[in-house]
């Protein structure tokens, strides 16, 4: 080889490489000219490394609140990507046409790599589309036995507690406990086959146990932005025999969806359609196939999740509060005395929970000081970029870039909840005379579900459970924290809190 030759030979790695640093180097500081108006750190500003390490360290949750904390409603967490605390610009994102959701995060979240469910479709028509073929079935609409059904696991959680726990006074995970309940739930009203975690007290068939790992993996794909990597090197199709995490979940919901979809097609051929849950009026309004799958995998690894973690917030605030513990309890014992609740063994039905207003604003509290779920929903600005207002300032937000809601953050403004707005105090709900101010209290408490067309469509049976839920389980037991300096283990999973060993005693309440 001559010398000319073996200067060309090792000189084209090192071509390559200053070529892509000089194009890395320029993307970086044109964002950093694009987005000079926004405040943020300059480590955030010129890298991603400290939002990568934020979503590795399972945490980001606490990482965004203390960046808008910091800098102010809207600022910088990379480069590209921005985090807001103004619920009044999440809203108008939401509700603007010209925004889209961020592949970045959408295509790393899904629970299967191959294809979109309702919560990540980044298509606008197709997301439309499939929350059409949806609605009716979480509304109840097509399921008129969803509060019964409900109300039968709620049954069974108490039965548990009350044989296995409540008389030998034994410790009790109660997180576990609400994980197999709202797991449970969620199987028997979505598909009509109930996993019996609760029947068996134990995670039998690794239910819980796939959710936490494939919510890790999924999480540690997002930090590193590898989604991409499933489309260069796809995988081979799981194997049941080895298969964990969300490869395992998509085995039994396969599974499952197979069967019913081919009851479902001969009984529409005969005029009759013998089971009405969720997944029978998914299917008759047209979702079926992988599409249906997708859509059961979505329903029992995040709405079981969100609805567990909700439940688990509202149980440690009022427990750790002896005061709200005591004035909630004195307005349970009281309905079921007049009348407006029905006596043991009854549950408590869901419209006669939403009149009981102290219990609605122990549950609105909870929700506001520990949001379940903190998901970075990033939505990509329009491409000709949106002038904004932010605390009565304009602000252009230029196109190409990527906007996220800081819920933490949002939902302890003072300026909205008042100057105790990180105080858990369930009263706020109760004591506000300004109607406006009220108003706009639970307007931006509601964007925890979302809003317009991206509204969560398990807002309903998620209330329904959290309601009923904590009605029960403090008119039948009294709890007591077995370590109040460390109540349980929490990890901030692709914006799910995923929650354990949160230990409990518990007792039956004399005459309950």
């Amino acid at each position: 080889m001559s010398g000319f030759q073996y200067i060309v030979h090792i000189s084209w790695p090192i071509v390559g490489a200053s070529l892509l640093a000089i194009v890395y180097v320029y993307t970086k500081l044109s964002f950093l000219v694009k987005l000079r108006h926004i405040n943020g750190s300059w480590t955030t500003k010129l890298s991603e490394i400290p939002h990568i390490w934020a979503i590795l360290n399972e945490e980001c949750h606490i990482w965004y609140a203390n960046v808008n904390r910091n800098y102010g409603k809207i600022a910088h967490v990379s480069p590209k990507i921005l985090a807001t605390s103004s619920p009044e610009l999440w809203a108008h994102i939401n509700a603007h046409p010209g925004y889209i959701r961020s592949k970045w995060f959408y295509r790393a979240v899904r629970f299967d790599w191959r294809r979109d469910n309702i919560f990540t479709l980044t298509d606008v028509n197709e997301h439309d589309l499939r929350r059409k073929q949806m609605a009716a079935g979480y509304s109840g609409r097509e399921n008129p036995t969803l509060e019964n059904d409900v109300d039968i696991y709620v049954s069974q959680l108490l039965h548990l507690i009350r044989s296995n726990y409540a008389p030998e006074g034994r410790l009790l995970d109660l997180a576990e406990k609400l994980q197999f309940l709202t797991l449970d739930v969620i199987s028997a009203i979505g598909f009509g086959k109930c996993f019996g975690l609760l029947d068996a007290d134990s995670d039998t068939h690794k239910y819980v146990e796939s959710t936490e790992d494939g919510l890790r993996d999924v999480n540690r794909r997002l930090a590193l932005g590898t989604w991409w990597l499933y489309f260069i090197y796809p995988k081979t199709e799981p194997n049941p025999a080895t298969a964990t995490g969300f490869e395992r979940m998509a085995i039994f919901c396969s599974t499952v969806v197979d069967a019913r979809e081919k009851a479902f097609k001969e009984q529409e051929k005969l005029g009759i359609v013998e089971k009405e849950d969720m997944l029978t009026s998914f299917m008759r309004n047209g979702l079926l196939g992988a599409e249906l799958k997708t859509e059961v995998l979505l329903q029992i690894a995040a709405g079981s999740d969100t609805t567990a973690g909700g439940l688990r917030g509202i149980m440690l605030y009022v427990f750790t509060n002896p005061r709200v513990y005591g004035k909630l309890l004195a307005e349970i014992d009281g309905a079921v005395a007049s009348g407006k609740a029905p006596p043991a063994p009854e549950i408590i039905s869901y419209n006669q929970a939403k009149q009981l207003v102290y219990l609605q604003a122990v549950i609105r509290e909870s929700i506001r000081i520990f949001p379940p779920l903190n998901d970075p929903l990033a939505r990509d600005t329009p491409p000709n970029g949106d002038t904004v207002l932010i605390e009565g300032q304009e602000v252009y937000l230029p196109g190409g870039i990527s906007i996220m809601p800081s819920f933490v953050e949002m939902q302890r403004d003072p300026a909205i909840y008042g100057e105790d707005a990180d105080v858990f105090r369930p009263e706020r709900w109760l004591d506000e005379s300004d109607e406006k101010k009220l108003g706009r209290m639970k307007w931006a408490n509601d964007l925890l579900f979302a809003h317009g067309k991206y509204l969560c469509l398990g807002k309903g049976i998620a209330m329904m459970e959290m309601s009923k839920v904590l009605f029960e389980l403090l008119r039948n037991f009294e709890w007591g924290l077995a370590n109040p300096e460390k109540p349980w283990k929490m990890a901030s999973l692709m914006g799910l809190r995923f929650i354990s060993d949160m230990w409990v005693r518990v007792d039956e309440r004399p005459g309950a």
